[in-house]
């Protein structure tokens, strides 16, 4: 500590030893405040109507008016009347559009309103039965200011409320106008709705006899319709009938396969079928002569081939087997009893295919033996497929086309009498069905004049009811005489029905006074990086401090900085309270906070110079032109790009400008204590970092400035 002191007793007499040391320590404590009292100044109230209404906007007035119910209206000259009281904007009132429009082009305007010729045609048309919005044409230069097209797009939307409450003003005091024409005439609304009511209540009564009548006459109708009713459902049960029965010889015959092609089906069939046992029997054959030739070709064929023949077998077996049921079933026997041989024939042929095994030398002529007798019952099976005769199944294919043919003509004639007897019912039920269409017609219009009737006794009851009781409605005669008597207090209220109570939480009064926190920090940051431009951080070694440590070098000249800081903070807190005037209901807080920011500025740039040296004020700036784009100073953070939401956790502004913005707008729960607390944590950690990186930065800040003094150009 007491080196600490030393330097910074040495650092005060060099500073005060030397002119140009004081001025410009003391520029730096100033000049920073004059940047943040301008832009404050600057930002004072520009969205406030004596700002504001120096931006000219040209207004031309086109409109040609319109003439209704003998009645000359123009809402475009009201229009100019409610501009002409307005004041938030420079309105500049021209001749025509065309000047107006040109002055957009040139920048003499910011923006220009134009009337068109048809606006009040348009506002009116729905006197004609046509509904069109009227269009205000809006010209504005985007080129000549960024914000302007803002501030005159907020004058934009108000003069488009301004010209909704001008419209309906206007057709109030027409209406007023009218009403009082009426009063002056002698027609009472009361009287009026009297007279009404009576006639209602009389018409009402004439319809009720028409009511009476019209549901004698449905009375009948509905009789007649019940007698032709029972008669058309007998015919339909009679027709239903025929047609059921019809619809089943129709199956049936469609059933039916056609002639001619079931024996060519058939005997396709059987040959087939034969065809495919003869080769299976033949590979069959040709295996069990290739394993009797020698013991082992006989072992070889029972491990690889036998298998596979045994399930052959099986399969000829049971095609067998399906041919013989079906030609069983259909009553040719012969036929079916050649499939039942052969398929005998294979059983025994399987039989003998379970019993090999593989043999030896000495059992070979057994073996040899029991091939052979299987060779020779696959011979016969051969001559009994052969023996299938294909003849017998043309002669079964005939046989079925002429049972065919038979049923076909015995359906034939069948369909032919329920055809005829079909016609006869359809014509008896076509001329009771011209009948009863005849009584639904009658019945739907009885039923249609009833309904339409009803709805109008029900309509004239009610409005005879209303005007009833309008007639005797002391309201009635207060609207009219409100119409008459007070045609201000309706178009008023007619033009703004609504009003909207505003409850401003954490008022501000001056839009400077709002943007103070921003300014302040930004001018406090920007103190803080110039000190560390011209103010060295490093110390030279003294006869009276030979054995300086690296946090005593460190804190040693930081004291120095502090004292800038802490001077720059008390010159522009207290100029901002006094000298500009802003709102600060905690102004000891607001000057407590702006020192914490000195303090914990003056120590982030500090360290990043004393570890990095020229890459440090890089960083430097860099941190700064960050935390001026993405701290939430003017927009808010929700509205920036994503890299910007990302970084604002982690920068210091942030917690800067909301402990100012408690100070100034007013205090909610710990939030101020919470900021300095957390702007304590940069000042520990830019104090940790920048000892720890001064000697591992060492090399590189060394390269670096080596290569600076090489260019003979560079500090």
């Amino acid at each position: 500590m007491k080196n600490i002191l030393n330097i910074l007793k040495h650092d005060s007499r060099k500073l005060t030893s030397s002119v140009v040391a004081i001025i410009t320590i003391m520029g730096l404590c100033i000049v920073p405040c004059l940047y943040a009292w301008f832009n404050i100044f600057s930002n004072w109230a520009p969205y406030e109507s004596d700002a504001t209404g120096r931006i000219r906007v040209a207004v031309a007035n086109d409109d040609l008016g319109d003439r209704v119910l003998g009645l000359d209206i123009n809402v475009g000259e009201k229009i100019v009347e409610a501009l002409k009281a307005n004041d938030a904007i420079g309105w500049e009132f021209v001749e025509n559009s065309d000047d107006a429009v040109e002055g957009v082009y040139s920048g003499d305007y910011y923006a220009a309103l134009i009337v068109p010729e048809d606006f009040t045609m348009d506002a009116l048309s729905f006197a004609t039965g046509e509904l069109k919005n009227p269009k205000l044409i809006y010209y504005e230069n985007e080129k000549k200011n960024a914000i302007a097209p803002k501030i005159t797009g907020k004058a934009k939307t108000a003069v488009q409320e301004q010209v909704n409450a001008a419209f309906i003003e206007t057709l109030a005091k027409y209406v007023s106008d009218a009403a009082s024409v009426a009063d002056a005439a002698g027609y009472n609304p009361q009287t009026v709705f009297a007279d009404l009511g009576t006639k209602m209540d009389n018409l009402n009564a004439r319809l009720e006899d028409a009511a009476v009548m019209l549901r004698a006459t449905q009375g009948l109708a509905d009789s007649a319709a019940s007698l032709m009713s029972v008669s058309d459902q007998l015919l339909e049960d009679a027709e239903t009938a025929v047609g059921s029965q019809e619809a089943i010889v129709d199956s049936a015959s469609d059933a039916l396969p056609d002639t001619g092609t079931i024996d060519e089906e058939a005997v396709s069939a059987i040959e087939k079928e034969k065809q495919q046992l003869i080769e299976d029997n033949k590979a069959i054959r040709e295996h069990i002569a290739k394993a009797s030739e020698s013991v082992s070709d006989l072992n070889k064929y029972v491990a690889d081939q036998l298998p596979d023949d045994s399930l052959l077998i099986d399969k000829m077996i049971q095609s067998c087997k399906q041919h013989e049921k079906h030609l069983t079933d259909l009553g040719f026997t012969a036929l079916a009893a050649q499939f039942r041989d052969t398929r005998t024939e294979l059983e025994g042929v399987q039989e003998k295919l379970r019993e090999q095994k593989k043999t030896t030398q000495d059992k070979w002529d057994e073996k040899s033996q029991e091939l052979k007798e299987l060779q020779e019952k696959l011979d016969k099976i051969e001559e009994k497929t052969n023996a299938i005769d294909s003849q017998l199944a043309e002669d079964l294919g005939k046989k079925l086309d002429n049972v065919i043919t038979r049923a076909r003509s015995s359906m034939s004639d069948a369909e032919s009498a329920l055809a005829d007897m079909q016609g006869d019912l359809s014509g008896l039920e076509s001329i009771l069905s011209g009948y009863s269409s005849a009584l639904d017609e009658l019945e739907g219009s009885l039923n249609s004049t009833g309904l339409t009737l009803n709805y109008i006794r029900n309509g004239i009851g009610t409005l005879a009811e209303l005007f009833n009781r309008i007639a005797g409605n002391q309201s009635l005669k207060d609207v009219n005489d409100v119409l008459v008597n007070d045609e201000a207090s309706v178009a008023e209220y007619l033009a703004s029905p609504v009003k909207m109570k505003t409850e401003v939480i954490y008022p501000v009064r001056e839009y400077g006074s709002a943007m103070a926190p921003f300014y302040t920090v930004l001018a406090q940051w920007v103190g803080a990086l110039l000190t560390a431009v011209l103010i060295k951080t490093n110390i030279r070694k003294r006869d009276d401090l030979p054995d300086l440590r690296l946090h005593e070098c460190f804190f040693g000249r930081y004291a120095l900085y502090l004292f800038v800081g802490l001077a720059q903070a008390l010159i522009v807190s207290v100029g901002d309270l006094l000298y500009i005037g802003i709102q600060c209901p905690h102004p000891i807080l607001f000057v407590l906070q702006a020192c914490m920011n000195g303090i914990v500025f003056m120590m982030i740039n500090y360290a990043l110079v004393f570890s990095l040296e020229n890459v440090g004020l890089g960083a430097g700036v860099i941190i700064l032109v960050l935390q001026v784009a993405g701290s939430g100073g003017t927009y808010p953070v929700e509205v920036l790009p994503k890299v910007f939401r990302v970084l604002y956790p982690a920068m210091p502004f942030r917690y800067s400008m909301d402990a100012m913005r408690e100070c100034i707008a007013g205090t909610y729960g710990h939030v101020y204590a919470k900021c300095m607390g957390i702007l304590f944590l940069f000042f520990a950690g830019s104090a940790v970092f920048g000892m720890l990186m001064r000697k591992p930065a060492s090399f590189l800040n060394r390269m670096i400035a080596e290569s600076k003094e090489k260019t003979e150009i560079m500090l």
